[in-house]
């Protein structure tokens, strides 16, 4: 988990996790699994409760980050056209 967290916070390649975390392909495989089996979201989750089992979230103070896509030739109502 130390390694998957080390290429969260510094952004690196599975290629550059120190050996101390293990090898990059055993952290990677770890993060897969992670991945396909929900925990990541089982954790978010569990976090989520307890902070607001603890009066710690004020959704008054929410924030979201989007990207913006560039639309293609002419935007929506090119596609609407093509659609009649």
């Amino acid at each position: 988990m130390n390694g998957i967290l080390y290429v969260v916070m510094t952004g690196c390649t599975w290629k550059d996790v120190p050996r101390k975390y293990g090898s990059k392909s055993t952290v990677h495989r770890f993060h897969l699994y992670l991945c396909e089996h929900g925990i990541y979201q089982k954790i978010f989750n569990e976090l989520l409760n307890k902070g607001y089992d603890l009066n710690k979230i004020d959704l008054s103070h929410c924030f979201t980050d989007t990207k913006d896509v560039p639309a293609k030739k002419g935007g929506i109502s090119a596609t609407m056209a093509t659609k009649k």
